[in-house]
């Protein structure tokens, strides 16, 4: 007996091609036999009413036994027959074969549960508003195009672990947008190269510093968006190849508005040293687990660029100094909250000493930054219309 695809029947009730007539072909067989229908029957041992139901297509849960004896009978390949059965179905079978695909796609690709409490879902949706609500954020028009469109593509050079299906959620919303953003700019590694060392200046301006620096980035070719942390994920930002384009996702990990520029700058390290690593499996997670790109290296680039170890100690002994340290930042070309920020890493790392709680009043608020960049948030009605207006603010007029 051959082997079958279940999404591929399952998907063949859908269409509109015609089905083939069972009872046709079952006289035929008769004739060709020479025998009457009772005792085919008989010897298939195929009750008359089963048989009249399976041919029907009345037949609430078609024996699986019963649909093999017939195909063999019919000398019809399994998977046609069983296409044949699946389309004969009356409109009620139909409609719950639908509800259990339905259910089957939330639960294989979503933790409803937890985007409930996010407010992606609603408490009271049914499974066809669930369903309705994924394929309406994500641009597409049916479950298999949904499957084709971000399965295949951003899977087929990784492996997908359906055991974090948050992680999964957050990748596939990052990558749809990037798709639908689609930066028409060609990626220049030199200009690149040229703006990253004129970075520093703009995290002194909390209200466009970030803005203006990511609209730069998306005229050599790389593209930031901003989606929200998901805590359970770990995930603290990310890069992408989309289009053989490098693509950046920041999170607000930890709420800080300095941790928005390291990210930043971790993310843009990746992008100038491990491009093709990245392309052959078309994401990293910033956060996740990996053994082949060395993280410390990434952390290490924003360090050396904004506060340097040599340029902690110095300032280490003034750090309770306000003003000393204002006038420290300034002439580093750095927000005093990344003075602050850094001096807590250094701290802990080389003296096991905790500062996490300090100097709180002065870090800005973070979402002051963020505001321009149109944050992608699970409450949006769709990505498309959310990257379009991200495209828009991004591309220099």
């Amino acid at each position: 007996m051959e082997s079958f695809d279940i999404n591929s029947l399952l998907n063949s009730v859908f269409d509109s091609q015609p089905s083939a007539d069972i009872k046709a072909l079952f006289e035929r067989k008769l004739e060709q036999y020479g025998i009457t229908k009772t005792k085919a029957l008989k010897l298939l041992n195929i009750d008359k009413d089963v048989f009249d139901e399976v041919i029907a297509g009345t037949a609430k849960q078609p024996n699986l036994i019963h649909v093999v004896k017939l195909a063999e009978f019919l000398e019809i390949d399994i998977n046609s027959f069983i296409k044949v059965v699946l389309n004969n179905q009356s409109t009620d079978n139909i409609a719950s074969i639908d509800s259990a695909r339905k259910a089957t796609f939330l639960l294989k690709n979503f933790d409803v549960k937890t985007l409930t409490k996010l407010g992606f879902f609603h408490s009271n949706d049914d499974v066809d508003a669930l369903v309705e609500k994924v394929l309406t954020f994500f641009g597409f028009s049916s479950i298999q195009e949904f499957e084709d469109q971000l399965e295949e593509p951003l899977y087929s050079r990784t492996k997908r672990n359906f055991s974090d299906k948050m992680k999964d959620f957050w990748i596939k919303s990052a990558y749809q947008t990037f798709k639908v953003i689609n930066n028409p700019n060609d990626y220049d590694r030199n200009r690149l190269k040229d703006l990253i060392v004129k970075i520093k200046p703009y995290s002194q301006d909390v209200d466009n510093g970030l803005f203006i620096v990511c609209k730069a980035l998306y005229n050599v070719g790389v593209t930031v968006i901003f989606q929200d942390y998901l805590s359970t994920t770990q995930v603290r930002g990310g890069t992408f190849i989309v289009n053989g384009k490098p693509c950046i996702v920041l999170t607000d990990f930890n709420k800080k508005y300095p941790t928005i520029w390291f990210t930043l700058l971790h993310e843009l390290h990746h992008v100038l040293f491990d491009f093709e690593f990245i392309e052959t499996t078309r994401f990293h997670l910033t956060g996740d687990d990996d053994l082949f790109l060395i993280e410390e290296k990434a952390n290490a680039f924003p360090r050396d660029l904004f506060l340097s170890v040599d340029k902690f100690h110095y300032i280490k002994k003034y750090i309770h100094n306000p003003y000393l340290v204002s006038k420290f930042a300034r002439e580093n070309e750095i927000h005093e909250s990344i003075v602050y920020s850094f001096f807590t890493w250094y701290q802990d790392e080389l003296y096991g000493k905790k500062y996490h709680a300090a100097f709180k009043e002065f870090y800005p608020d973070y979402k002051e930054a963020l505001k321009k960049l149109n944050p992608i948030s699970w409450n949006d009605t769709s990505i498309k219309e959310t990257s379009e207006r991200i495209k828009e603010i991004l591309e220099i007029k």
